[in-house]
This record gives C-alpha cells, structure tokens and sequence, in this order.
C-alpha cells in the first residue's frame, strides 16, 4: 500500500468576488488549484467547487467558468449562490505539477463542494492525501 503524503498549503488571503475585472487584478498565471465560494449569513465560507488549472493558468480557468466554456459557468454558479468569489492554492511543497491533481481531489474530499459531479481522480501514488494549512 501507498504511504501516506501530507502536503503544506497556503489558500490566498482573501476571496475575491468573481468578476472579470477581479480575474484580471488577482487570478495567478500559472497552474494551480481553485475553489468557488460563497458565505453563508453568519460569514462562513462554503465551497461551491473545486477545480485544477492544469497545463493552462488559474487565470484561464476562471476565464473559461465566466464565458461559459468550462463547467460549472457563471450561469450555473449564481443559479446555486448569490455571490460567488473565487480564491485559490498560492503555495504548496509540490515536487511537481501532478502534486495539484492530488491537492484537487483532497479539497474534493475535505470540502464536498455541491458543484463537483464527480470526485476528482488522484494520481493514485499515494495511500492517502493530508492537507496541512499554513498562513
């Protein structure tokens, strides 16, 4: 059996509302891991969806979700939720770009995001994903 693999992550410092003039200020150029989230009325977060930006950028996927070229669109995410902000993954001790599907799918498993149809495949190399948050 695959040893276990935990992995240090820091999410940004804040969400931003999903926007395409917030995409252009605050979404990373480079490949990584997201989530759409929306707040409950006492302030707590709820993740709507997980995604991985992989080979293209966070940048991209985010432009994609918003012109309804990657699902869930815009349209799908208001229809679930008022408002909706994106954040995502800035650091992780990743030893390569694979290390993101398996950071995904453990988001997938933490959070039960009610837009994710399926749960997201992990490489498979490891017995078990733990995600560690750090500021």
């Amino acid at each position: 059996m695959a040893a276990a693999k935990t992995f240090k992550i820091a999410m940004s410092e804040r969400c931003f509302r999903f926007k395409p003039d917030a995409l252009m200020n605050h979404a990373p150029q480079k490949p990584g891991v997201y989530e759409f989230v929306t707040f409950t009325p006492q302030g707590e977060g709820v993740v709507l969806f997980v995604g991985l930006a992989s080979p293209q950028t966070v940048f991209d996927a985010l432009e994609k979700h918003l012109k309804g070229e990657l699902a869930p669109t815009k349209d799908d995410l208001f229809a679930s939720a008022k408002d909706v902000y994106f954040d995502y993954v800035t650091y992780a001790d990743i030893e390569s770009v694979d290390d993101l599907r398996d950071i995904a799918s453990a988001l997938i498993e933490k959070t039960k995001p009610r837009l994710n149809k399926e749960p997201f495949p992990a490489t498979g190399r490891y017995g078990r994903v733990v995600l560690e948050e750090i500021s």
